[in-house]
């Protein structure tokens, strides 16, 4: 028997590992059981790849040996893409394989309702429901945008709410990793995602960046907010014309009782240009004080399940940790000590010592726990404070942690850098090449680009010490641009 001809059928033993018990679903690609484990007895979901679907059978052999071949290339980088990302709204990797021919993944298994299913039903959704189904599906968008990936089809559909409230972020079939060196696959038929969801630059079969994540986002927050999605569905709705071109009307219009500060955000979400849409981060930070917190009482009205609960019940009762934006380590001294900036200041020397090696450290490491602390103790304007966040974004960005670096790049250059002679304006020229070099790994050319030249004319009014400095890193980063620009510009799988 071969992949062809191979159905998975009640009872079969897939691999040694695990016995499927019933069908939980099939699309166009995949299909998903739920299966035993034999060792431990847990139960998991197995995901096939399907080789028998009806986009198949309409290809000519040639064509569908060559499909073939990329959705089993997709299928590969899904399972290695669910064993590095680690976050409780993204399902975990258990296994993966291939049975009879056919590759499989093993992972946890979600109980509970579609996004989909949840909004048919509740719709329309309480102002502290749909923050809390938003906060948590943005943490999981944070932790895959930090790699940086992709997910690229967003939609309620792959969106899972379990029987405790947890959301779960699912089917990353078509996620991609942004860095430079990640295989392109060429897509076959049809724009990758989902009609109703896709982003203008999906539409027009352009590179991808994380900000298309938050565009497709935004139409499931506006529906969240309102029972209904920015631009319905019809059969003569023009809609690929109104994902392009038409800005959707404020959410407000109608839902009554959305915060001025969340209308705004969905309608930034939905911008038509992927820079002039917050990061995820951002999206969080906005949410954060409309969050459910421990002892709220349950929203009006109930729903089953109800994504307030893990918000709303005490840690120690939590099933799972609330699922945020990644964090940085705790700063090594007490925090009922005042900060020694004699002692800081020999962190950040070792740290820009390890920087310089280009081998961040346990200092680097220190600096990273230290940002929030000396801003809180010392303010905004001392030089030590700048210091400790540009030696930490530094760590980040050498580490590859480049997500994590662009937030502490932003932050100090919207907050930590004062007076505009010289000097500062060397650096805010270096911190912004800086941050578009973090901006690049995410696809994100147009930005670099102004950036870059921005550089080139903020240097030729330095002194030449200065200028110098500017250009060095100019010319690294302008290298890198030409390399991604010089990539070949086709639409990927």
């Amino acid at each position: 028997m071969d992949a062809d001809t191979y159905k998975p059928g009640v009872g079969d033993l897939v691999d040694g590992r695990y016995e499927l018990k019933d069908s939980l679903g099939k699309g166009g690609m995949a299909q998903v059981w739920r299966a035993r484990e034999v060792s431990g007895g847990r139960e998991v979901a197995v995901k096939f790849l399907r080789h028998d679907s009806e986009a198949l059978y309409c290809l000519d052999p040639y064509e569908r040996e060559a499909e073939l071949a990329v959705r089993n290339a997709r299928f590969r980088r899904e399972a290695n893409l669910l064993g590095t990302l680690d976050h409780p709204g993204i399902t975990e990797l258990y296994g993966s394989g291939s049975h009879l021919g056919v590759p499989y993944i093993a992972m946890r298994l979600v109980t509970g309702v579609s996004l989909r299913t949840f909004l048919d039903e509740h719709s329309p959704l309480p102002l502290a429901t749909a923050v809390a189904v938003a906060i948590q599906v943005a943490g999981a968008l944070a932790c895959a945008h930090t790699l940086p990936v992709v997910h690229r089809d967003l939609k309620p559909a792959n969106i899972m709410i379990d029987e405790e409230g947890w959301v779960v972020l699912i089917d990353f079939g078509i996620a991609k990793p942004l860095h430079a060196d990640a295989t392109r696959y060429t897509a076959h038929g049809s724009t990758l995602g989902t009609r109703g969801y896709l982003a203008p630059e999906q539409l027009l079969e352009r590179e991808p960046t994380t900000r298309t994540d938050v565009y497709c986002f935004g139409c499931i927050f506006y529906e969240l907010l309102t029972g209904r999605p920015p631009f319905p569905l019809g059969p003569e709705s023009g809609l690929t014309d109104k994902h392009l071109n038409e800005v959707p009307l404020p959410p407000s219009t109608y839902a009554a009782g959305i915060p001025e500060p969340i209308g705004d955000l969905v309608l930034r979400m939905l911008a038509k240009k992927p820079e002039q849409r917050p990061a995820v981060d951002e999206v969080l930070e906005v949410l954060d004080p409309f969050a459910p917190g421990v002892g709220d009482p349950e929203p009006r009205p109930r729903t089953h399940p109800d994504p307030t609960a893990p918000m709303r019940r005490p840690p120690d009762r939590a099933v799972r940790p609330r699922p945020v934006a990644l964090t940085l380590p705790v700063a090594s001294a007490p925090a009922d000590e005042w900060l020694d900036a004699r002692v800081v200041e020999q962190f950040c020397a070792q740290a820009e010592s390890e920087i310089a090696s280009g081998e961040p450290g346990d200092a680097t490491d220190r600096l990273h726990g230290l940002t929030e602390r000396v801003r809180k103790e010392w303010g905004e304007r001392r030089p030590l404070v700048r210091r400790v966040w540009q030696g930490a974004a530094d760590g980040f960005r050498l580490s590859g942690n480049f997500g994590a670096a662009a937030r502490l790049y932003q932050a100090v250059d919207n907050d930590l850098i004062h007076g505009d002679g010289p000097a500062e304006r060397a650096d805010r020229a270096l911190l912004r090449l800086r941050l578009a070099e973090c901006r690049l790994t995410f696809g994100e050319l147009e930005a670099a680009i102004a950036t870059v030249d921005a550089a080139g004319r903020t240097a030729a009014g330095l002194p030449p010490e200065l200028a110098a400095r500017v250009e060095a890193v100019r010319h690294a980063v302008d290298a890198q641009l030409t390399a991604r620009l010089a990539e070949p510009r086709r639409r990927e799988a």
